[in-house]
């Protein structure tokens, strides 16, 4: 009998719960735009290609740019950066930002202690980057090492990062625009005429600097 009373006592409190959700209050995809932006793409949508791949202070960087530069839009051509840093164990932290050496109109926004000061002592610095022709593509990739058995790859076209297993069938254990959706929508100065302002029952945000979303 007590267990009776038990489970129907978590019954009514459960739906005391779902009773208290006020959908009304939470946007749903069509009432936030960066949702339905990111949902009405299409793979391979993605017009990025890898660049200046090199090693600079143990990471491997590189330019992002787009296949076809807009030249009646300045702030859509330029290149992003990318960085790629190994750690033991076979950690790997893949890092895209505005390119700050020329002058975005403020930094973007990062959370603080992603990476511990104690991580960085396991920090893999690395020094050469080697090149491979994957099938089907016109340009070499780059290949760093990650760990023993496996390796990090850059495509620079199509672009995309994974991590695969050096041996057997080189099987791809984790990727990151694989379909071609990736996008990074990038800080930008307002115009005349520009309103990127979102307001959502009583909060606004008049979002100066443009719309700042990114997905994969």
């Amino acid at each position: 009998m007590r267990s009776l009373l038990f489970v129907l006592s978590l019954i009514c409190f459960a739906s005391q719960t779902a009773l208290s959700w006020k959908k009304e209050e939470f946007r749903s995809c069509d009432q936030t735009p960066f949702c339905k932006r990111a949902r009405s793409r299409a793979p391979g949508a993605c017009s990025l290609i890898a660049s200046d791949v090199s090693i600079a202070d143990g990471d491997l960087v590189a330019k992002l740019l787009p296949k076809i530069a807009n030249q009646s839009d300045e702030d859509q051509i330029k290149p992003l950066v990318l960085s790629l840093s190994v750690y033991a164990d076979g950690i790997v932290r893949l890092r895209i930002d505005e390119d700050h050496t020329l002058n975005p109109p403020k930094k973007r926004f990062r959370v603080p202690d992603v990476v511990v000061s104690e991580f960085d002592e396991k920090k893999i610095w690395l020094q050469k980057v080697a090149t491979e022709t994957i099938a089907g593509d016109a340009t070499p990739s780059s290949v760093i090492y990650v760990s023993d058995g496996y390796e990090a790859v850059v495509r620079h076209e199509p672009f995309e990062v994974f991590v695969r297993e050096k041996s057997g069938d080189r099987r791809r254990v984790v990727s990151l625009n694989s379909h071609g959706l990736f996008d990074f929508e990038q800080l930008r100065k307002k115009a005349e005429g520009d309103n990127w302002e979102e307001k959502f029952r009583t909060h606004t945000d008049s979002r100066p600097y443009a719309y700042q979303g990114s997905w994969s």
